[in-house]
């Protein structure tokens, strides 16, 4: 086959993430109780964990609030875009919540509204909840990176903004979603405000995301104009938006998106992907036809400098994605580009010394280029780990060569 059309079908394979690599099962979200002494009750949360074999590696954790309507979208988003590399893999914490506007609203400081201040504004204590309750049991229990992001949509929103302003280094990066910022007449508006011109917000980021909630021909410019509570909403969250515009001293990394399409139901699972695209815009390796076309550059030594670099944003260390590696390693191998091949090979066994299927390429890769005796004891390190039926078979033909 013509290697441009090589070319073309190993980059259609990696954005699908179809090359080789093991089959996955489903994986079903553990149950996670905790008998709350700041809350006074038994708190539950669906956890979400990738690495069900108990490995080496650690992963950021996302803070889903409203787990019971948002943890699926972001468990599948997460799911995706990781295989597809273009974010890491995370675990996802769905809290649910037994009074929900109690749990997301901070305490009432202005005006009595319409009888709802008796059942709400336990934000605090929710807060604290997470912080010294929640948060030590996913620790302790799954593989979590240092790394962590808070989510929330509506009342979510609002509590995103609340642990941003008053505690913004428990969480590095905050997902804001059509927040309820009308909340206590706009209280925490207000408090934004002033945390944003006086406080420093280095190394912290935040998506914001808006809906439509306006009436018909009527835009964005025109509608900050109005006065009247069905668009206190939309208004609030751009007031928010031009603060954080006015005060770019804080160091905040922003973004935010106005979903035209969208209204406040439907914003969030749009919203929730653009956010992940967003806060990790520089975790995707970009793959280039000329990267695989040159069979004098190394591939192993683009890859280790730019997982380095993500290292460095996330704090902690992240090796190139075994399944990437393997991929690209034997397409090398496949179009008899050797050294590139063996260098891609040796990348994953030093990054993965536990996996039996690195050992495995390394011993295709010696197979494919006549050094029996190296296939032979490559096949044997990873039988060792593993008992493939695969390799076995491998291993056995090529003693049989003897």
């Amino acid at each position: 086959m013509n290697n441009k059309y090589l070319i073309v079908l190993f980059l259609m394979l990696v954005s699908s993430n179809l090359f080789a690599q093991e089959k996955k099962e489903i994986i079903i979200a553990d149950v996670v109780s905790v008998k709350s002494k700041i809350l006074q009750e038994e708190r539950t949360a669906w956890v979400y964990n990738p690495d069900k074999e108990k490995g080496t590696r650690i992963y950021p954790v996302i803070f889903v609030l409203d787990g019971e309507i948002h943890f699926k979208s972001v468990v599948a988003m997460v799911d995706y875009l990781s295989g597809a590399n273009i974010i890491p893999q995370m675990i996802v914490v769905g809290i649910l919540h037994t009074n929900r506007i109690k749990d997301l609203t901070p305490a009432i400081k202005n005006t009595v509204i319409d009888g709802r201040e008796e059942n709400s504004g336990g934000g605090d204590k929710f807060m604290s909840f997470i912080e010294s309750e929640l948060l030590p049991v996913i620790q302790s229990t799954y593989p979590a990176a240092p790394y962590r992001i808070l989510m929330g949509h509506s009342l979510g929103g609002l509590t995103v903004m609340n642990t941003l302003v008053h505690h913004k280094d428990l969480f590095n990066a905050y997902v804001s979603i059509d927040a309820s910022l009308w909340w206590d007449n706009h209280s925490l508006l207000n408090e934004s405000k002033a945390a944003l011109t006086a406080n420093n917000f280095a190394d912290k980021k935040l998506f914001l995301a808006i809906a439509n909630r306006m009436e018909k021909g009527v835009d964005t410019s025109a509608v900050q104009q109005d006065t009247t509570e069905n668009t206190e909403l939309i208004r609030y969250n751009m007031q928010l938006i031009r603060s954080i515009k006015d005060n770019l001293q804080n160091n905040l990394v922003f973004d935010y998106k106005y979903y035209a399409d969208d209204n406040h139901n439907s914003v969030s699972f749009i919203a929730e992907y653009d956010a992940l695209r967003y806060i990790f815009s520089y975790y995707k390796f970009d793959l280039y036809p000329s990267f695989l076309e040159n069979k004098n550059l190394r591939l192993d030594t683009l890859l280790d400098a730019h997982y380095k670099s993500v290292s460095r944003q996330l704090g902690y260390i992240v090796k190139p994605p075994e399944s990437l590696v393997n991929g690209l390693a034997y397409y090398s191998l496949n179009t008899k580009q050797y050294t590139k091949a063996e260098y891609l090979f040796r990348m994953n066994v030093s990054s993965y010394p536990k996996s039996s299927n690195v050992y495995d390429g390394l011993g295709d890769f010696y197979s494919a280029t006549n050094d029996k005796i190296n296939a032979v004891v490559w096949y044997k390190k990873a039988l060792e780990i593993a008992e493939v039926p695969e390799t076995r078979n491998k291993l056995k033909v090529l003693e049989n060569k003897f």
